[in-house]
């Protein structure tokens, strides 16, 4: 099968002819038909992210149709379009039995240590394959488990956000936008921050109540102004990168008493530095979060085939011109995700 192959770091990948997978008694073959690309495809491409190792087939957001089943995978059939949970949790560890898949320790991950949905086939445990309806197009399913799944994760499971709660988001990228969509959902009060407009006035369309740029207004003022001088109760860092230290120092000041920070974005060797001080006595919660569970895919999933959350795919590319859309993805992220469809 054809695929795109990332044979050395810091490289573009390059298209290759690969053995079609084979897959266990356990285990499914699907078509790709849509995978989503994130900031954590360039971290692999430059070799960041120590666990990867090469040849390798990157893709993590993954939707397809199943054309294989395993003997012991008994609620797929052939033809039934899924979506990916790309964590190949053990199974049998503390973690995994209290349904915290994203916790295992020995759980290698589609797109990561095994390789992904940069190809015309992949292997899928069947339990990771999510049922989706036919009325969501693959380009939109495929970053649900991700995109979509990881602000799930991060608001209900680790913010426990409530209803009329008052939750700033700081970065609208393709997390951060589908983070105002679900506290909005949830009845939480929504301020939307960012330095890109176009992000800005799509944050406005999917529910938020204030929205700031930070390239002219002080965010740190602004908040406080909205909020009667209290600051949010969750406050999500959906930023990352190089400049992640600098926005983690402007959410511990508009965090409100007691309030909780959830910490999505993120860089290899930039640092977290808090007065110990002000987080005693303003009481705080530091959260740090990773991906989501398996059942946070299938209730978002749900959420999506209601017609509740929508996944914002903003760009598109043919497999093949993977690298131009990695390059896109570096220089100017667009709203939402870029998304490539098959050869």
């Amino acid at each position: 099968m054809r695929a795109m192959v990332l044979k050395n770091f810091n490289e573009p990948l390059v298209e290759e002819s690969v053995p079609d997978p084979i897959f266990d008694e356990d285990e499914i073959i699907i078509k790709v038909q849509a995978n989503g690309l994130c900031a954590t495809d360039l971290k692999i491409q430059t070799g960041t992210v120590p666990t990867v190792s090469l040849p390798h087939v990157q893709g993590h957001e993954v939707s397809g149709e199943v054309v294989s089943v395993g003997s012991k995978v008994p609620h797929l059939s052939f033809g039934d379009r899924v979506t990916v949970y790309p964590t190949r949790n053990c199974g049998f560890c503390n973690y995994c039995r209290l349904g915290l898949e994203n916790y295992c320790s020995d759980a290698p991950r589609t797109g990561f240590e095994v390789d992904g949905g940069f190809s015309e086939y992949m292997k899928v445990l069947g339990r990771n394959a999510v049922k989706i309806s036919t009325d969501v197009p693959a380009e939109l399913a495929a970053i649900i488990p991700d995109a979509m799944a990881t602000a799930y994760h991060s608001l209900v499971q680790k913010a426990k956000t409530q209803v009329g709660e008052t939750v700033a988001v700081i970065g609208l990228g393709g997390l951060g936008i589908h983070t105002v969509q679900l506290a909005s959902v949830m009845g939480a009060r929504v301020i939307a921050i960012d330095v890109i407009p176009e992000k800005i006035a799509a944050a406005q369309n999917y529910g938020a109540d204030e929205v700031i740029d930070a390239s002219n207004e002080d965010t740190i003022t602004r908040v406080m102004e909205l909020t009667g001088g209290l600051g949010a109760d969750v406050v999500v860092e959906g930023v990352g990168g190089e400049v992640v230290p600098r926005v983690l120092h402007d959410c511990f000041k508009i965090l409100r008493l007691g309030g909780r920070l959830v910490v999505m974005g993120y860089a290899y060797g930039k640092d977290l530095t808090i007065d110990t001080a002000d987080l005693i006595y303003g009481q705080w919660n530091v959260i740090g979060t990773r991906a989501s569970t398996l059942q946070d895919v299938v209730e978002t999933v749900k959420l999506v085939e209601q017609g509740l959350l929508n996944p914002v795919v903003s760009k598109t590319f043919n497999l093949a011109n993977v690298n131009e859309a990695l390059q896109m993805l570096k220089d100017s992220p667009p709203v939402g995700r870029i998304v490539l469809t098959p050869f």
